[in-house]
């Protein structure tokens, strides 16, 4: 059993969970900044610690005009617990027209030192899967994806993927309520 209150309770958990980037796990799509420059902003240098890990605040990521770009309230919280639970892989899939952008912003955002997979390019959701399934050996039905659009969540589920549709931004309530739903769904499986 975990001690993160995200996966407590839960006997069964997924092998992979997958988000989506643009309106998931932030609130906009990343063509809007097309043309703009991103950098790290310190506002003061402020570490905190905690018994589980270091936690840094004080800077934020700024566009061209100065101006913060925001993620979703829950994004980075729920991004470190997934990642801190033993036996499950974190991974972003995203079919961007700017890549470039999305890239950056993961970077800057220093999520690239949480996802373990990052299949970020346009394509269909469906190459990234079949990506994710082959680099790691994690079967379809081993994995939970979030994301805003309908078409993606209905060719995950083809797939046999565990999907679910993200209306406002992630928030911790719902990753909760689809890992409660994944073990019910492989525990029927069985």
């Amino acid at each position: 059993m975990s001690s993160d209150p995200l996966f407590s309770n839960l006997t069964i958990k997924p092998k992979m969970i997958i988000f989506d980037l643009d309106c998931t796990l932030w609130p906009f799509d990343c063509d809007y900044y097309l043309g703009h420059r991103f950098r790290l902003k310190f506002l003061s240098f402020i570490i905190e610690y905690s018994f589980s890990s270091p936690t840094f605040s004080g800077s934020s990521v700024v566009d061209s005009n100065n101006d913060v770009v925001e993620v979703c309230a829950d994004s980075e919280s729920i991004l470190q617990s997934i990642k801190k639970e033993n036996g499950v892989l974190l991974a972003c899939a995203s079919r961007t027209p700017t890549p470039e952008i999305a890239r950056q912003l993961v970077h800057l955002r220093g999520w690239h030192l949480l996802f373990d997979f990052m299949e970020i390019y346009p394509s269909s959701k469906v190459k990234h899967f079949n990506a994710l399934a082959k680099n790691t050996g994690v079967h379809f039905n081993e994995m939970i994806f979030f994301d805003d659009l309908d078409w993606n969540i209905q060719d995950a589920k083809q797939l046999g993927l565990h999907a679910h549709h993200v209306r406002n931004g992630i928030t911790t309530g719902l990753v909760r309520r689809a890992l409660e739903e994944y073990q019910k769904w492989r525990a029927d499986q069985s």
